[in-house]
């Protein structure tokens, strides 16, 4: 019988070569590298995208005070949890997975509004405020589509193959990364911002094509047609389903609440940069210029990780364990912030380069390493939890913790304790952080057998029986 594509592409790969390094490294067995690569190429696009768009946000958002930016926080906070019910209807009235293009193309929908919008002849103060709503939509949006990228991957992918391949998935999304940043500021004075927002466009499209391909993939696989795997995935029910499941089950609140934990250390990092910048002598504003470059290196990290250790170290340490290194990353980077800032005769160029160091390795690890672990923890949930709850724990509950981050740090800095008061609220967030991965692990590891739901959780792509389908 004729070898179908991915069994082609397997095959080439596993004759008279076992050890290639793509088996060794990256965890891929035999009838799933062609589906590795639909998904990284689909999460590669993804993040090109993006990363197109967030300088835009920036510059557009922020025009004004730190106090803008405080209560920009909030009303994305708030307008997140519209957005992530409003989700939830979509997918309960659309079968299989086909809520993931009309998803993707409102978005570029959007976009098209935002370009026409630049195009007027408006006021000062009306751009201004169009660059508001801009920052808000994208901040929704950029955590939306993620979450519907995990969680389709989630559904995809069993358990035991997120654990193996969600790092090599996940090289296709830093590559995406580190070229689209790249390529706003090689021809960031050539291309004008309607025209990045146009590339972004064609990238999102490309994200569409490639479901499709996957869909496509998976009925193969299956030896099933589209219909009976779209009715498989099937979600109905009604658009509040995702937050009944959260309020009524701890092991998702749990996620929520780690979630949140995140966005927290992720908040008290980026106020800790936007104080330095505002305070810095003008010798230090002429490093800024580093955090461009940083952006660079630290994408490079997540590559170099993600590529040789991350699959290993869910491997060897557990899911547990994993998820447990971001927050050691947090309460140490604080505490060597703390204890070079008390040092006698230090100079703010040394202060900078070390919080320069610790945004960099909290940036890789969320990437490399966190965001691969953290995507295996809905696997053990049924399709109906994934594409509902998952979205509302990824964006309103990480906004949610984005607020409450804001409000420590404000109290951190009315209280006057700077570098040293940032220190001693990581580490009891970071003790309990770390206590709550492990107890994540715990349950799912529980769940990883009939749940809680009375399903039992498999993914729709079963690789290894395919192309032994296909080699009989």
């Amino acid at each position: 019988m004729q070898l179908a594509p991915e069994a082609l592409v397997d095959r080439c790969m596993e004759d008279g070569n076992r050890k290639h390094w793509v088996y060794r490294f990256a965890q891929i067995r035999p009838g799933e590298l062609a589906m590795v690569l639909r998904c990284g190429a689909c999460f590669f696009f993804l993040l090109f995208g993006y990363f197109l768009l967030r300088p835009l946000r920036e510059a557009m958002g922020v025009e004004r005070s730190m106090r803008d930016l405080r209560w920009l926080f909030v009303v994305t906070c708030i307008v997140s949890l519209g957005f992530t019910l409003g989700f939830g209807g979509l997918v309960s009235k659309l079968k299989g997975r086909r809520f993931i293009p009309i998803a993707f193309r409102s978005v570029m929908a959007c976009l098209v509004v935002f370009i026409v919008l630049m195009q007027l002849p408006i006021g000062d103060d009306a751009r201004l405020y169009v660059g508001y709503v801009f920052y808000v939509w994208l901040s929704v949006i950029n955590l939306l589509m993620m979450s519907i990228f995990w969680a389709m991957m989630a559904d995809v992918w069993s358990l035991g193959q997120g654990k193996r391949l969600f790092a090599a998935v996940g090289v296709g999304g830093t590559l995406g990364a580190l070229l689209g940043s790249n390529f706003v500021w090689w021809l960031a004075e050539s291309i004008s911002p309607a025209i990045q927002m146009g590339i972004a466009i064609v990238m999102f499209e490309c994200v569409v094509r490639i479901v499709r391909q996957i869909d496509r993939a998976v009925v193969r696989t299956r030896d099933q047609s589209l219909e009976q795997v779209q009715s498989m995935n099937d979600v109905g029910g009604q658009w509040a389903d995702g937050a009944k499941a959260i309020a009524g089950s701890p092991y998702l609140l749990g996620i929520g609440l780690y979630i949140m934990l995140l966005a927290v250390s992720n908040t008290l990092i980026y106020f800790t940069q936007a104080n330095l910048v505002s305070d810095a002598s003008d010798e230090l504003n002429t490093r800024i210029a580093l955090f461009a470059q940083l952006d660079m290196w630290t994408q490079l990290a997540t590559l170099f990780v993600q590529l040789f250790a991350t699959a290993h170290l869910i491997k060897r340490l557990g899911i547990g364990v994993t998820l447990a290194i971001l927050p050691i990353v947090t309460v140490v980077g604080f505490a060597a912030m703390a204890w070079v800032q008390s040092r006698p005769g230090v100079e703010p160029w040394q202060i900078f380069g070390v919080f320069a160091a610790f945004s960099a390795i909290h940036r890789a690890t969320r990437y490399a390493v966190i965001r691969p672990a953290r995507g295996t923890l809905f696997s053990v949930v049924p399709t109906a939890i994934k594409f509902k709850a998952k979205p509302i724990v990824d964006v309103f509950m990480y906004r949610g913790g984005d607020v409450l981050g804001v409000r420590v740090e404000a109290l951190i800095a009315g209280a006057g304790l700077g570098m040293a008061g940032m220190a001693m609220t990581a580490v009891p967030l970071a003790v309990f952080w770390g206590g709550l991965s492990i107890a994540l692990a715990v349950a799912q590891q529980r769940k990883s057998h009939p749940n809680e739901y009375g399903i039992e959780e498999q993914g729709t792509y079963t690789g290894r029986e395919a192309s032994m389908k296909q080699e009989n």
